[in-house]
């Protein structure tokens, strides 16, 4: 990483912003925001055309005639997808349907980035060529799994959209992968979510029989839309999706408990954490650590971590009344009962099983768990994060050389343990203390990642400390071989302005862009801010220029008010107008 020069003095001359290396292109379409979509340009449309599932890769229309089809068929059926995607491209025509959508699968199936790279190019060129009818619902619906797995968003979306939009019908496994991967995505991605589940739903429901069992909804596609609905804090969403399971056969699981425990937390209803715990031992379901931990995660995220330690120490001590210790728990009603109908909601969930009738209250005795828990270091780490949270430094510490001592390796502390640590000395000013760790993280074998640099350099920044935090950066890149990433440099940037070194900010954000590194909406608005402290409006406009150019990111409320900020400060009130 280089070093920019420090300067405080103001950037006379036209500021030069550096082009990324790596363009952001869909292939069906390209949107800035989830709710905003162009038209595609979309494959032929069929009648009621249903995919089979996706894993069997059955050939599809246009049988090969030619001796180049011929052979590159005979190499997708030997699952040699090397030797295939080379034939492709030494194919002089396009090869038939059969070939083109297999091959597209199988990249797809892959799962490695350089397979996804190529099942992008080979729908570009039929994009182009007009052609993309000749893939089949199959191929497609791998390939939106793809995305997803690639974190590659918008265009898993595009996909999706596009089949619906072509008279394909995507099975259950390819579209319930993009809304999860909606669902816990910023900006409008849980929204987006539920539209995505509605539109698919609303194509189930319109063909009759066992024609769309396929992508009939089932109980992780449920489960998906559930987290869509508690990450928005919907709880009429989230009742109605629940209690909509039984029609399509879809019985509710651990999974869908543990999403019900984020809603109530979400909620702010503690008091029904319990019966969600009860609700699900009732109906036979064996609760995992994800349930225990987002159990202790809940009561830290509430404040009380009196009952969140109780949880774990009774955990540690092999018991399994766990249930009756949050029972004695819930001594507290809800404050806010402004939303009465959501609160009633709510409990009937707890309270009632929409799909047997069944019902428990404050009468029944709280059952027992069907087995005993280990507390991990997830565990350990969200108990600890509470303790930062009130500045008990001290309780993190001696928790950190408690794990040590446990003889379950998977209470050891582990990276993100560690993380917490040092987040909390940074917290409390002690950066040398908070430095110190790393040494400390490579004799107990848990390698620094970059979570843990990106805290560290944080710290040095808010305390002005700059040279400290360049050093750091030296220290990550070459002797950690960390490489950074935006939010390594969207923290020195801001280092940069805290010291009034504007030309600094910029030689960071351009040396990003020259790395290959998109910038993200805060390193767009953190380099604005650096032209607006610096009397510099007219580029902090550029930048927001920039910004709304590029299709990575979407222009919100932050940037509008840090370009008005900029004149307003000059006293350009019209030029803000």
């Amino acid at each position: 990483m280089q070093q920019p020069s420090m300067s405080s003095a103001p950037l006379h001359s036209p500021i030069q912003l550096v082009p990324s290396t790596k363009p952001f292109e869909l292939p069906i379409h390209s949107t800035k925001s989830f709710h905003h979509h162009h038209p595609p340009v979309r494959a032929q449309p069929t009648s009621n055309q249903v995919s089979s599932p996706i894993l069997p890769l059955a050939p599809g229309d246009g049988t090969p005639t030619s001796s180049h089809d011929i052979h590159l068929l005979f190499l997708l059926r030997q699952r040699k997808t090397e030797e295939a995607y080379q034939a492709y491209t030494r194919c002089p025509h396009l090869p038939s349907s059969t070939c083109l959508s297999r091959l597209l699968a199988q990249l797809s199936y892959q799962n490695t980035p350089a397979a996804f790279a190529r099942a992008q190019v080979l729908v570009r060129r039929l994009r182009d060529e007009r052609q993309l009818h000749r893939l089949d619902a199959n191929s497609l619906g791998l390939l939106a799994v793809a995305a997803a797995r690639s974190s590659a968003t918008l265009y898993a979306v595009s996909v999706i959209r596009t089949m619906l939009r072509s008279g394909y019908l995507p099975h259950v496994k390819a579209w319930s992968a993009v809304v999860s991967r909606l669902a816990a995505a910023p900006d409008d991605g849980p929204a987006e979510a539920l539209r995505l589940f509605d539109a698919v739903i609303r194509r189930v429901r319109r063909i009759p029989g066992d024609a769309a069992a396929d992508a009939r909804p089932d109980t992780a596609a449920f489960n998906a839309a559930l987290n869509a609905a508690a990450n928005l804090g919907d709880v009429r969403r989230f009742a109605q999706l629940f209690d909509e399971m039984p029609a399509f056969g879809a019985k509710p699981d651990v999974l869908t408990y543990n999403v019900l425990i984020k809603m109530l937390a979400r909620a702010e209803r503690k008091d029904l954490l319990a019966f969600a715990l009860e609700r699900m031992i009732r109906r036979e379901l064996v609760p995992c650590i994800t349930t225990l931990h987002s159990l202790v995660a809940a009561y830290v995220g509430f404040g009380d971590l009196q009952t969140g330690e109780r949880l774990v120490q009774a955990m540690r001590e092999g018991r399994r009344d766990l249930c009756s210790i949050l029972r004695e728990s819930n001594d507290e009603e809800p404050t806010d009962r402004s939303d009465e109908e959501a609160h009633t909601l709510l409990e009937k969930l707890v309270t009632v099983n929409a799909n047997s009738g069944d019902a428990n209250d404050d009468d029944d005795p709280p059952p027992l768990l069907p087995k005993t828990y280990t507390p991990d270091s997830r565990i350990y780490t969200t108990l600890m994060k509470g303790y930062m949270k009130e500045g008990r430094i001290d309780d993190v510490v001696r928790m950190v050389q408690a794990m040590r001592q446990e003889a379950d390796p998977s209470s050891h502390p582990d990276h993100v343990t560690y993380t917490t640590v040092i987040s909390a000395l940074v917290k409390a000013g002690a950066m040398d203390r908070a430095r110190s760790v790393l040494p400390e993280m490579a004799r107990a074998r848990v390698p620094a990642n970059r979570v843990t640099y990106n805290v560290l350099l944080k710290g040095y920044c808010q305390q002005l400390q700059l040279d400290k935090a360049k050093e750091l950066a030296r220290e990550m890149s070459g002797k950690a071989g960390i490489e950074p990433n935006v939010v390594s440099y969207n923290i020195l940037i801001d280092g940069c302005i805290l010291v009034d070194d504007s030309a600094g900010a910029l030689a960071y954000f351009n040396e990003m862009r020259e790395r290959g590194i998109a910038p993200s909406k805060v390193s767009y608005t953190t380099l604005m801010k650096a032209f607006v402290l610096s009397g510099q409006p007219k580029l902090a406009h550029k930048v927001f220029d920039e910004m709304d150019k590029d299709q990575r990111v979407k222009v919100d409320r932050v940037a509008w008010n840090m370009l008005v900020e900029g004149y307003c400060r000059l006293g350009l009130v019209e030029e803000a107008k």
